[in-house]
């Protein structure tokens, strides 16, 4: 009996990992779209707003590091 409840459980979960991304929809992006405009605070605070950024530099890169430098 335990065991039919493992497996019914594992086979739940494999579904809803499968189903999970289903309504994803990942268009491609295409070249010479433009980005929309936004503001985000750097390691000191300081605001960046795209668009002020882009009237000095030809591109930018954001770069994410999920937990860089946390202690958890």
């Amino acid at each position: 009996m335990r065991q039919t409840r493992l497996a019914l459980i594992a086979l739940m979960l494999l579904a809803l990992v499968a189903c999970a991304g289903a309504d994803i929809k990942k268009a491609p992006s295409q070249s010479g779209q433009s980005a929309v405009d936004f503001t985000l605070p750097d390691q000191n605070g300081k605001l960046w707003t795209l668009s002020e950024t882009l009237k000095n530099y030809q591109a930018v890169v954001l770069a994410f590091y999920p937990k860089d430098d946390t202690k958890d």
